[in-house]
């Protein structure tokens, strides 16, 4: 039988170490396994089920800390992490160089509710946060921008913006 006390003596070295890989999973899934195998009667089975319970937690503490980890070292190393929203090609656009020709879609942006405006700024402004919790700015006298519908009355009538299409 598997000792408990060997189990969590490896996750505790390999946590030192920093050297956390996929057996340890396995390991402490078949020490799990065992535990609930045949389990005694009585105190004696009780302790076992709760040495399983430890180390099934423990498991599944381990393997956050892996899929953690392999997310990071995409981010780290350019990998995507979002979630890819579907859409559908509205058209493809040719892109030619001089080796070859490769087709893209062209999407469409995706609509987040909030309507925009093209504004230019009489005057400077620090940055905002918009009412789509976006940061604008900041922006000199003269600067075109487009934002937020609210946000540009809320400018015009200070005098700030003039609206240039609504």
């Amino acid at each position: 039988m598997v000792k408990y006390k060997d189990v969590i003596r490896e996750v505790l070295i390999s946590l030192a170490e920093g050297q956390i890989d996929e057996s340890l999973v396995d390991r402490l899934k078949s020490a799990e396994e065992e535990l609930l195998r045949d389990l005694p009667e009585g105190l004696e089975g009780r302790i076992y089920l709760k040495a399983a319970e430890v180390i099934r937690d423990l498991r599944i503490e381990v393997e956050n800390t892996l899929s953690l980890t392999r997310t990071f070292k995409r981010v780290l190393y350019g990998g995507i992490i979002s979630e890819e929203i579907p859409r559908a090609a509205d058209e493809t656009e040719k892109v030619e160089s001089k080796e070859e020709t490769e087709e893209r879609r062209v999407f469409t942006p995706l609509n987040d509710g909030v309507e925009r405006v093209l504004v230019t700024f009489k005057t400077p402004v620090t940055k905002f946060v918009g009412v789509d919790m976006k940061v604008y700015g900041p922006f000199s006298k003269g600067d075109v921008a487009f934002i937020p519908l609210e946000n540009a009355v809320a400018l015009k009538e200070k005098g700030v913006v003039e609206v240039v299409e609504e």
